[in-house]
Formats: C-alpha cells, sequence, structure tokens
C-alpha cells in the first residue's frame, strides 16, 4: 500500500481533522500490545505516540513479526467512519522505524464521556482513549448477551440494565489503565471511575459481575475479592438463591468453546492447578493464566490436588 500522506497521530485525535478519514497515511507509533487472538472484525494492533495519543491498527490477518515495545512506520487506509483506527493488508505495511525512541511516557489515566454502554462490562466512549472508544472493564465479567450467537439471558440483560444505570449517556467519566492497558484481542482494558466510584468494583458489589483476574492485571485484587465474597453472602444479582445463574460468564465461554483452557492459580497460597480443575480454587482467589509459563514465572507451584483452600 502507497501512502500519500505522513499524519501524526496526535493529529487524527483532533476535531478538525475529520477531512483525514478514508485517506492513505503513514504514521509513526509505539506497539503497546499484540493480540494473540481476532474479534470478529480481525487482529487489532495498539500504537501510541510520545504523548499517548494512540490508533487502533486493524488487520484481517495475524502480523506474527510485530514486536511489542517498538516504535513502527506504519502505512494504511484511514477507516472511512472513524479516524482513529487504520486498516493495513500485511506485515509489508509495516516497517520498524530507523530511530527507536524511549517508551512512551506512562499516563495511565483519561478523562471521556459515555457514549453508550454495550452490555455489562463493555462500553463505548465519547473520546476515545489510546486509540479506541470501545473499553472492556478489567478484572471483571458480567453475563454474556451474545456469544457465538447465545445469550445467558435474564442475568446478561441485567448486568447491561444495572450498568446503565450507573453510567447513563453523557456521564463524565475516567479511564485508568494499567501496565497492561490492551488484552489477547487488542482491547483497552480499564478501570472506569464515575467520580470516586470504582464502577467495576460496584458492579461485583451489586451482585452483578464476578472478579476475572487475568495475569498480570491484579490491581485491586482483594478488594475486588471481598466484594465478590458479601455479594455472595447477601444473595444478591447472580447469587440470590431463588434464582442462581447456570454458568459463571467465563464458565459459559469455555464451555461453549469445548472446555476451560487458562491455568488458575490461588492468590494466596500462589499453587495452581490445570484448566479443568478450576472450580477447586475458591472464586476470591483465582487468578487466571493464559499460559502456564506465566505461572511458574510468576512464582506459582502446580498442584495436582486441591490447593490449601
Amino acid at each position: 500500500m502507497t501512502s500519500n500522506l505522513e499524519v501524526r497521530i496526535a493529529d487524527l485525535t483532533r476535531n478538525d481533522k475529520g477531512d483525514l478519514k478514508g485517506q492513505d497515511v503513514t504514521v509513526k507509533g509505539y506497539l503497546a500490545g499484540k493480540p494473540d487472538e481476532p474479534l470478529d472484525d480481525g487482529y487489532n494492533y495498539p500504537f501510541i505516540d510520545e504523548d499517548m495519543n494512540g490508533i487502533l491498527v486493524k488487520s484481517k490477518k495475524k502480523l506474527d513479526d510485530l514486536e511489542p515495545g517498538k516504535w513502527f512506520d506504519v502505512h494504511g487506509k484511514l477507516d472511512e467512519d472513524h479516524q482513529q483506527e487504520m486498516h493495513v493488508t500485511s506485515e509489508t505495511d509495516i516497517s520498524k522505524s530507523d530511530a527507536q525512541q524511549e517508551s512512551p511516557s506512562h499516563s495511565r489515566q483519561f478523562s471521556s464521556t459515555v457514549k453508550k454502554v454495550v452490555d455489562g462490562d463493555t462500553i463505548h466512549l465519547g473520546k476515545a482513549v489510546l486509540g479506541t472508544t470501545k473499553v472492556r472493564f478489567v478484572s471483571i465479567d458480567t453475563p454474556e448477551t451474545n456469544y457465538q450467537g447465545d445469550s445467558q439471558g435474564y442475568y446478561a440483560e441485567e448486568a447491561t440494565r444495572q450498568l446503565q444505570n450507573l453510567l447513563p449517556e453523557g456521564e463524565d467519566i475516567s479511564i485508568r489503565v494499567g501496565d497492561e492497558a490492551f488484552d489477547q484481542y487488542g482491547r483497552l482494558l480499564a478501570i472506569v471511575l464515575k467520580k470516586e466510584q470504582n464502577i467495576n468494583k460496584e458492579m461485583i458489589e451489586i451482585g452483578m459481575a464476578v472478579p476475572y483476574f487475568i495475569y498480570p492485571n491484579l490491581d485491586n485484587f482483594e478488594e475486588y475479592g471481598d466484594a465478590v465474597v458479601r455479594a455472595k453472602e447477601a444473595g444478591r444479582g447472580l447469587w440470590n438463591p431463588d434464582r442462581p445463574i447456570d454458568e459463571l460468564p467465563y464458565e459459559f465461554r469455555f464451555n461453549k468453546r469445548g472446555g476451560p483452557n487458562k491455568h488458575v492459580g490461588h492468590f494466596e497460597t500462589k499453587q495452581y492447578v490445570d484448566p479443568e480443575k478450576w472450580e477447586s480454587i475458591p472464586i476470591e482467589y483465582r487468578v487466571f493464566f493464559l499460559k502456564e509459563k506465566d505461572a511458574i514465572d510468576a512464582g506459582y507451584k502446580k498442584n495436582s490436588e486441591t490447593p490449601g483452600c
């Protein structure tokens, strides 16, 4: 793909640059994460500049040779509707920059507004953060409204409704990202704050979400664990003894995929079990690992029995 215009990522965040939509451009950016799996529209590669402005580079194919933590020159076509999204066709559209600068500054909190609540743990923003308007609430999980064409029904709808009550359209919010700002799909992971209220935690408190900690994002682990214990003891939401949920959200998804695929650790004992033994770890202590090596690197020891629960 031939580029006819060099632009800065920061320029693409400006409203007066809307005439660039659909154009072939070149940008320079730092690869902030690398997706392992695709979403419905392909693989999302997040690039940021020195000031944490971002653009989401989208590819139908997986780009195996890209190395996170490096600066690249990216040649692609800006999306017709979303100027902070760019489409590339192959790895030949992305080349490592000759000059490798320091990694971008580590600003971790951004201001935006709520454009739309998608489901119980996903929103769209009025103003893009790190190149995307789509935010997945980090370290929580809510019932699925549409996963491979299936829904978890009542609780999926109720979690969405409760989040809409907490975050009405136009609400001013803060988006706080951790050291791992993007998940294995290239989605932005964040704590969503309304004033000082942690909405991620609030969804657990009201029984509409469960903790879902995937290493290395472990901020607020004990706090969320305490919240789910309180929700269970009070019988709120998913824990209502008269209407218990059939499957936890991540259980619903992995059953659809043919079984669990993540090793699970016990946060206190620092032991971990094979994926099929995930239920042996109490919910308030569960740490999920995308790869077994991650558990070992984190200092967890394999235990084939129920680990000190």
